[in-house]
C-alpha cells in the first residue's frame, strides 16, 4: 500500500472542488484516453483519480470495471511523484507489484506508465496511465506525449469547474435580477393604481368641474399611467411564470374552451371592436400542459391582433394538426405588414414597436411558455395573405384517444 502525500488533505479538498468524481463519460476525456492508448500501442488507457479509500476511472479503453480500492492502486504510488511520470518495466521484478491481485489475477497487470495529473497548485488528484498485459518500455517521445495529454486532462478539468462557476453565477445573479424587478414591480403596481383611480374620480367629477385643458391634462396622464400600469403588469407575469415554470400541470388542452374565453375576454376589455371567430380541426392530436398558461399564450397574441388588424377587422383563430405527433396554433389578422427586419426582432421578443414595451415582455412571456411546453412560436407576414401568430405544441405521449 501507497503511502499518503503529505498535503493529503489539501489535495482531497482540490479534488472534491471539480466536482468530478462519480460523473459520466464525458467526450473530450475519453478522446485523451483512446489518443494515449494509441500512442502507447497499449491495450488499456486511464484516467484515474484517487480519493480516500479508491481510484476511479473518469475515462477507460480496455477496462471494464470503473473503480479499485486504493491499497491496490498503481496510481496511488505515481501521485507520490507529481513532477514525474512512474514507470514499470515488469511488475513481476518490481517488489511493491509482483504480489499485487490486479497482477496476479485480471487485469494481469505487466507494465505500468503513469504521468500525474497535477493542478496549478501542486495537488496531484490522479493519473493519466497506459497498461499492457506483457512486458514493455516507453520512448522518450511517447513519455513526453503522456505528459502533454496530462496537462491536456487538467486544463479540461478546469474548463468544466470554471464552466460549472460560471454557470453557479450566471443562475445566482439571474435570481437576484428577477427577484429585484418581481419586488420593484409589486411596489410600483400599487401607487399606479391608486393613481389610477385618483384619476378616474377627477375625470368623473368626483372633485368637482374640471375645464377642457385640465380634462385634457388628466386624460393624457391617466393614459401614460395606464401604460406604465400595463408594463408593470407585464413584468408581474413574467415573474410569476418564471417562478412557476418548474412547476406545470399537466392536463389535456380543451381548445374550445380557451378560444371562446379569450374573444369574451377580448370583447370585454378592446375598445376596439373586431370580428373575431374561431376554427378546430375535427381530429387533433391530444395536446396536454398547463391549461391556464397556454390561455396566456392565446390571449396575448389575440389582444395583438385586435391592437394591430384593420378597423373592424376579421382574426381568427385556429388549432389544425401538425403531422401525426403536434399541433399548430394560429392567429391571423390583417394588417400594416410586418418587415423583415421587425419579424427578426419578434423571432427574438423585441418589440418592433417601441412605443408599446409591454408587447415585448407579452411575446417574451409567450416564448416562455411555449418552449417549456416543448414547442416553438414564430410570426409569419405578408401583404396579400396579412399577418399570421403561430405556436406549435407536442402531442402527448402514450394518449390514444382524439380530441374533437
Amino acid at each position: 500500500m501507497a503511502a499518503l502525500p503529505l498535503n493529503e488533505m489539501a489535495r482531497l479538498q482540490t479534488l472534491r472542488q471539480y466536482r468530478i468524481l462519480d460523473t459520466i463519460n464525458e467526450a473530450t476525456f475519453d478522446d485523451l484516453t483512446r489518443l494515449a492508448a494509441q500512442i502507447c500501442g497499449t491495450p488499456i488507457a486511464l484516467i484515474s483519480l484517487i480519493d480516500e479509500s479508491r481510484q476511479w476511472f473518469k475515462s477507460k479503453v480496455g477496462l471494464d470495471v470503473d473503480e479499485t480500492p486504493r491499497d491496490l492502486a498503481f496510481c496511488a504510488h505515481a501521485i507520490l511523484q507529481p513532477n514525474s511520470a512512474l514507470i514499470i518495466s515488469d511488475t513481476l521484478l518490481d517488489h511493491r507489484f509482483a504480489t499485487n491481485p490486479l497482477v496476479t489475477f485480471d487485469p494481469n497487470i505487466r507494465f505500468y506508465a503513469g504521468v500525474p495529473l497535477v493542478t496549478s497548485q501542486g495537488h496531484a488528484l490522479g493519473t493519466l496511465c497506459v497498461i499492457d498485459r506483457v512486458p514493455r518500455q516507453l520512448t522518450k517521445e511517447q513519455v513526453q506525449a503522456l505528459h502533454t495529454l496530462s496537462r491536456q486532462v487538467i486544463a479540461q478539468l478546469d474548463l468544466r469547474l470554471n464552466l460549472h462557476k460560471l454557470e453557479r453565477r450566471t443562475n445566482d445573479e439571474r435570481q437576484q435580477f428577477e427577484n429585484l424587478i418581481s419586488a420593484l414591480s409589486h411596489h410600483m403596481r400599487t401607487p399606479l393604481l391608486a393613481t389610477r383611480g385618483t384619476l378616474r374620480a377627477m375625470l368623473g367629477g368626483a372633485f368637482g368641474s374640471i375645464n377642457d385643458t385640465w380634462r385634457q391634462v388628466f386624460e393624457n396622464f391617466y393614459s401614460s399611467n395606464e401604460e406604465i400600469l400595463k408594463l408593470v403588469e407585464a413584468l408581474l407575469n413574467v415573474s410569476r411564470y418564471t417562478s412557476k415554470c418548474g412547476n406545470l400541470s399537466c392536463e389535456i388542452i380543451d381548445w374550445k374552451t380557451i378560444f371562446t374565453r379569450a374573444i369574451k375576454s377580448s370583447n370585454n376589455t378592446s375598445k376596439k371592436k373586431c370580428e373575431i371567430t374561431y376554427k378546430i380541426a375535427p381530429s387533433l392530436p391530444t395536446v396536454c400542459g398547463d391549461e391556464f398558461e397556454i390561455q396566456q399564450v392565446v390571449q396575448n397574441l389575440l389582444d395583438h391582433a385586435v391592437l394591430r388588424s384593420e378597423h373592424s377587422g376579421q382574426i381568427t383563430l385556429e388549432v389544425a394538426p401538425l403531422g401525426f405527433d403536434k399541433i399548430k396554433v394560429l392567429v391571423h389578422y390583417y394588417g400594416l405588414e410586418i418587415a423583415a427586419q421587425e419579424k427578426q426582432k419578434l423571432h427574438h421578443f423585441a418589440t418592433a414597436y417601441n412605443r408599446h414595451s409591454e408587447a415585448e415582455l407579452g411575446f417574451y412571456l409567450c416564448r416562455l411558455i411555449v418552449e417549456a411546453h416543448g414547442g416553438m412560436i414564430d410570426v409569419e407576414s405578408t401583404l396579400s395573405d396579412g399577418n399570421t401568430f403561430w405556436f406549435t405544441l407536442p402531442a402527448a405521449p402514450d394518449v390514444a384517444r382524439l380530441q374533437t
